[in-house]
């Protein structure tokens, strides 16, 4: 508890100063987002990686994902005097929501590689492995856009941080899109509804006029919301062309289908179509990070919450070819730690993303989706030898393209050399061990 209380009061200073310091990275407190719904936010429990020996086992296996909902989630509870619940602390996704000077990739890598040893910041007698991973940038000039905006008008959705943050969202995406793309918005409550399909963003004028007239009322049947925008989907399915769900919501789902097993099994049984999924979480008091992050995972999609027009920006404008284009579907990570160098090591974070050897060998394993120009970074602590002549570990990444129904499995592989640790590491190093 005490370590947590620390990192993250050193965490909230750093970001203070940076959100003085960098437009791109601050904070925008507008007095209309105020909370107006009490409830119980739902996370999932986070259990601490504990050290492993590497003479017991030297592989360390994890589903990649450049999430970020944490740190805005963490960020909105901070700024609106509330307390942050534990279990909404996953150091990666608040990691991933800066950007480092990471390298491109090289020939034919869908991944540029990066890492760095240094000394932890909290125990003299272990050190910090950070390894940045960043993708290839894929020019989408003639990837045409096939979008299904799911937007969440139930009851719960009435408070300011929520609808009305949903609408200034959805058409800050809707603005990125060209002439041939399609656009169309479904919104469910207690009934679900087709406002348009298949619009182009040459309707921009009537597509904003119908976003801003969306009111929040009934209860929340999302399933049969679901349905209907995958059908939306389908029925203007365009091949070679990214055809995806957006969802925007938070996560209260009450009537009809509403467990996240089954909702998770159902978008499950529609990945093979070809359509991504990816949710959005806006507001607090009742909301289901838990279920969001697991139907995005279920869907090939990513996860983020929006807690202000900033991050909304980052999202849906500096950030919206990685949220449109995957690169890498399924995509996995596997280090090998070399026992001669690394005696023991604890992963930091993904602490529901690990696998095991089997799932990592197993090309049906259901990984994570990184979409193109995105970084992702995982860290280790980890105690070295007293002598090291020899290598710290290997690197494996294995994934997929985003052709749905295309199974080839794609490897890249790295060695993390013995040269990488060091007594000054850089600044992203710096300011990443903040939020450790």
């Amino acid at each position: 508890m005490k370590k947590l209380i620390i990192s993250l009061t050193l965490f909230t200073l750093l970001f203070l100063l940076v959100g003085c310091t960098n437009d791109n990275q601050g904070v925008y407190i507008d007095s209309t987002y105020v909370n107006q719904y009490e409830g119980e936010n739902e996370h999932q429990e986070i259990i601490e990686q504990p050290f492993i020996n590497t003479e017991v086992n030297n592989k360390s296996n994890i589903s990649l994902s450049a999430n970020t909902a944490a740190y805005s989630f963490i960020r909105s509870q901070i700024l609106n005097g509330m307390s942050v619940n534990k279990n909404a602390v996953r150091v990666e996704e608040m990691v991933n929501f800066f950007d480092y000077n990471y390298n491109q990739p090289i020939n034919n890598d869908v991944f540029g590689f990066k890492a760095e040893v240094f000394q932890t910041p909290w125990n003299e007698e272990t050190n910090i492995l950070l390894v940045g991973l960043e993708t290839k940038k894929v020019d989408l000039g003639n990837v045409p856009n096939n979008l299904v905006l799911l937007v969440d008008v139930s009851g719960s959705m009435s408070a300011t941080n929520k609808l009305s943050l949903v609408k200034q969202s959805m058409k800050l995406l809707v603005e990125q899109m060209n002439e041939d793309d399609l656009i169309s918005l479904v919104t469910y409550s207690g009934k679900e509804k087709i406002i348009f399909k298949g619009k182009s963003a040459n309707d921009l004028e009537e597509i904003n006029k119908k976003i801003n007239g969306l009111s929040a009322w009934g209860g929340t049947n999302g399933k049969k919301g679901l349905k209907m925008a995958y059908e939306v989907a389908s029925e203007l399915f365009i091949d070679d062309g990214n055809n995806r769900i957006i969802l925007a919501t938070d996560g209260d789902f009450n009537l009809g289908m509403s467990s996240t097993d089954e909702l998770v099994e159902y978008i499950s049984s529609k990945r093979e179509s070809g359509i991504y999924f990816s949710a959005f979480g806006f507001g607090y008091g009742n909301y289901k990070d838990e279920k969001l992050e697991r139907l995005a995972m279920a869907g090939n999609g990513v996860y983020h919450y929006i807690d202000d027009i900033l991050t909304a920006r980052k999202a849906f404008i500096d950030n919206i070819d990685g949220l449109l284009y995957t690169v890498a579907r399924d995509a996995k990570a596997q280090i090998i730690f070399n026992s001669n160098s690394v005696l023991e090591f604890r992963l930091i974070g993904y602490e529901n993303r690990t696998l095991s050897n089997e799932q990592f060998e197993d090309d049906q394993t259901d990984a994570g989706e990184i979409g193109t120009g995105l970084q992702v970074t995982a860290i280790y602590e980890v105690k070295l030898s007293d002598n090291i002549n020899e290598d710290f570990a290997s690197l494996e990444i294995k994934y997929k393209d985003h052709v749905i129904n295309n199974d080839e499995v794609y490897n890249n592989s790295f060695i993390i050399s013995n040269n990488v640790l060091t007594d000054t590491p850089n600044d992203d190093s710096l300011f990443i061990s903040c939020v450790l």
